[in-house]
């Protein structure tokens, strides 16, 4: 297979595994968590290299789960305290964590791959030029085999305890109720997303590990409050966000995970703006109904409530002190649904419109 086939093959899993993680962070309100996990494993990854020297070790994954899990920690502990909000303990924590990493990768590894410009905007382009060999046979890209284990351990999850990460995710005391321990399984839940970002943290960087992990799952949670919809949507995202991001990028003839991150967020204002029933638009065109439906019931009070039968269409406009637009366009839709009856001598409201206006006020 061609190096670009492997760069986009490896950019679908990155995105995929992204976009599956960041859906529970999402709807648990904990977006920023994927901010802080992503400085957060640094330390982590350099503490086992120092050890093993081994940039292939599967020691640095642990390693940096491990280092996720202590901010975890950190954080709980800090919000325990009561003396500043969760938002708070977390840039203390993940700063703080994020700094020792740059700092130890600045001082004491200079000539090896951890650095600052590897650490935020990742390596994709080469990502499939490393193999994994297997007896003297390569296999494939290593970056493949990672990010392919990566996401058969979260499916797996998934798939085991999909039922409590529903409950955990949407009501944690109901969960507790059942016998679950929602505490547990989010800090399992956790310990993967931090998995999951070490794994893919050479390969996108921290940059489009955030993007990818945020704008997806924030997309499909406009469209659907179904969590298995929104893991899918999610993912269908992310694939079609690293495909055409991959591609532009070739294009344009720069590394792709900026253009990546750009069209996640692209899809994700795309959606803000027209998503069904989310979306600015429709909320828009909701909000006008809503106040075309006002200006009709008003008029359709005001005849119901005259003390005569018959309302002299002057007297009605002055009486409702709308403009002559607003008042001509209620009076048009009335007119169009029979609600009003007009004569010589003015309008009054018919017994269909008297109907109308008992089942508004109900729906109120």
């Amino acid at each position: 297979m061609s190096l670009v086939l492997w760069t986009l093959v490896i950019a679908v899993l990155t995105a995929v595994v992204c976009s599956l993680c960041g859906v529970f962070l999402v709807v648990k309100h904990e977006s920023m968590i994927a901010e802080a996990l992503s400085h957060a494993v640094l330390p982590g990854i350099l503490v086992a290299f120092l050890v093993f020297q081994d940039r292939t070790s599967p020691w640095l994954i642990i390693s940096a789960g491990l280092s996720g899990l202590l901010m975890v920690w950190v954080v709980q502990t800090i919000r325990k305290t009561g003396l500043v909000d969760g938002d708070a303990a977390l840039g203390i924590a993940f700063s703080a964590l994020f700094s020792i990493g740059i700092i130890c990768a600045n001082l004491g590894l200079q000539k090896v791959h951890f650095d600052s410009h590897c650490i935020i905007d990742g390596n994709l382009a080469m990502a499939a030029l490393r193999p994994l060999k297997i007896g003297g046979t390569e296999i494939a890209p290593y970056a493949f085999v990672s990010m392919a284990t990566v996401l058969a351990l979260l499916v797996g999850f998934i798939a085991l305890f999909y039922k409590e990460l529903k409950l955990m995710m949407f009501d944690s005391a109901l969960a507790q109720t059942f016998g679950f321990r929602p505490a547990l399984l989010h800090l399992i839940w956790l310990a993967l997303v931090s998995i999951t970002t070490v794994s893919a943290f050479e390969i996108a960087g921290s940059i489009l590990v955030v993007a990818l992990m945020i704008a997806p799952p924030a997309t499909a949670f406009l469209l659907t409050r179904r969590l298995g919809v929104m893991l899918t949507i999610s993912s269908v995202i992310g694939v079609i966000s690293s495909v055409l991001g991959l591609y532009l990028g070739l294009w344009l003839d720069i590394a792709p995970t900026g253009p990546i991150a750009s069209v996640a967020g692209m899809i994700f204002l795309l959606t803000v703006l027209l998503a069904p029933k989310q979306g600015v638009v429709a909320k828009w065109r909701r909000r006008g109904i809503q106040r075309a439906n006002l200006f009709q019931q008003l008029l359709l009070t005001k005849l119901d409530s005259a003390d005569k039968n018959w309302v002299d269409n002057e007297t009605l406009s002055g009486a409702v002190a709308w403009t002559d637009k607003q008042f001509s366009k209620a009076l048009a839709v009335c007119r169009n649904q029979d609600w009003i009856d007009e004569s010589s001598l003015g309008i009054s409201i018919t017994d269909k419109g008297r109907d109308y206006l008992v089942e508004s006020m109900e729906a109120i």
